[in-house]
Parts: structure tokens; sequence; C-alpha cells
């Protein structure tokens, strides 16, 4: 968790919005799961909870607490916010159909990548691929397709912000091996991850940037080793996401 400044955060909002996190990550729960786990009292947990709950935030189903429609509003009003966002989600579709392999669209969000559309047919969805997930940039070919083209200042602040948490072996740790694989991700064009965050699990980004060459987010395609294995079939995954990418920016800049 990045350090806060307490002196600009007001704590009742803090808790409330760790009580949604916890709620989201244990798929429902009790107030007496909440209160133990948090170490507040039960008291406090229902005070939050009612609040959320007369707002949409939550719901109930006996003793039971879930997370409420509200947050898929909110949600989708991010996803729709941007035209960029919204025609993303033809071009991740798109890009299963071609490649054939688990597609997102991704964009940079307090310095983490937000997860705003997936697409894997009839396949069955990852848990750390759901929409709104966030992981970090330096580990996933989204995050540094992304990184690549950001001014490097920014780069640097949310480095400052994240660090370079080591998630499996193969995660970069340190600031100049990222960087120079960041320009490596320039001069060819896209990202690779090599089970840099999970195991087995290995990926292609690649950004995609407006006609200023800001970059609006980025377009992967993960699987595990052996779909992506080898220089042949790693460039040939490579170009197809790149010409993907390209036609999504054409279209984009004609909208």
């Amino acid at each position: 968790m990045p350090p806060q400044n307490e002196s600009h955060t007001l704590q009742t909002t803090t808790t409330s919005i760790e009580i949604l996190e916890f709620l989201e990550e244990a798929d429902g729960a009790r107030v007496s799961e909440i209160a133990d786990t948090m170490e507040i009292p039960k008291s406090t947990v229902h005070g939050h909870l009612a609040t959320l709950k007369a707002k949409q935030f939550v719901t109930q189903q006996a003793d039971f607490y879930h997370l409420g429609p509200e947050l898929l509003r909110l949600g989708n009003q991010v996803r729709t916010r941007e035209e960029g966002y919204v025609l993303a989600r033809e071009f991740t579709e798109r890009l299963f159909d071609v490649v054939g392999l688990r597609s997102i669209f991704a964009v940079e969000m307090g310095g983490k990548a937000v997860f705003l559309q997936t697409a894997s047919g009839p396949k069955m969805g990852w848990m750390h691929e759901r929409l709104g997930n966030r992981l970090h940039l330096h580990n996933t070919a989204v995050g540094k397709a992304i990184l690549a083209n950001l001014p490097r200042m920014r780069v640097e602040q949310i480095l400052d912000t994240w660090g370079l948490p080591e998630e499996t072996g193969n995660t970069i740790t340190d600031r100049e091996t990222l960087y120079a694989e960041l320009e490596t991700v320039r001069e060819q064009g896209y990202a690779i991850n090599h089970a840099e965050n999970f195991k087995e699990l290995h990926g292609i980004g690649v950004a995609a940037t407006d006609h200023a060459d800001n970059v609006i987010g980025a377009f992967s395609v993960t699987g595990p080793e052996h779909s992506l294995s080898g220089p042949e079939k790693e460039a040939s995954i490579a170009d197809s996401v790149v010409e993907i990418v390209n036609e999504y920016e054409l279209e984009l800049a004609l909208v």
C-alpha cells in the first residue's frame, strides 16, 4: 500500500472503502467476519454497512452483505466516459477472435493497470482479469507497454509510489533493468510478459496512442507458456496484436 498523507484523508471514508474491498475479495461476508478481520467494533461495521446499503453500494441477504448495483453503475461510467474506452470493447473481442487467446484492454489509473475490457469467448475468465481489477505495470505486458509510452517523469512517479514488488522469480525488481526493458519495448513495438506476475502465464502487450502520441491504454493477449513460446510464434502473435491496435488507433482518429 503506498504511503498516504493522513492529514488529507478522512478515516471514515477510508474504512468504508476498505469494507467494500473486503466484500469484493471475500465475495460477501457477515458483520462479524468484517469486524474480526479489520479489527474494528461490530457497531462501527454496522454503521458503515447501513450507510452503504442506503446508497446501494452494498446489498444484504439474511446476515450476508455483498457489493451492490451502484458500484456497477459507477464502474460502467468509467468504462464509457471516453470514446476510446468504448471502442476498445470491439477491438478486444476482435483480438480474441484473431489470436484465440484471452484478450484485454487496460488503462493506467493511479499508477496501475486497470482492466476495462476483456474477451475470452467460451473460455472461463481468469480471476485476475476481471473488469476493474488493478495490476502492477512493471510486470505485465499491458503495463510495460503503457510505461514505455509514458514520459520518464511519470514513470518515476509511479515507481516511487508502488515500487517494483517481486511476484515471481521472473519479475524485474530494479529500475535500470526495467528502463532497459522499456527501451526494448519501444524499439520492437510490443511488450512481453514471461511469467512475471503469475507463474506460467505469458503475455504480449501493445500500447494504443492518440494523434498526439499520448497513451490511451494497451491491449494484450495472455496464455500459458506453450501458446506464446518460441521466437516465430511470439513474433507472429505480436504482429497480429500490433495490426489490430493500429486499426483501433485509425478508427479512433476518425470518430
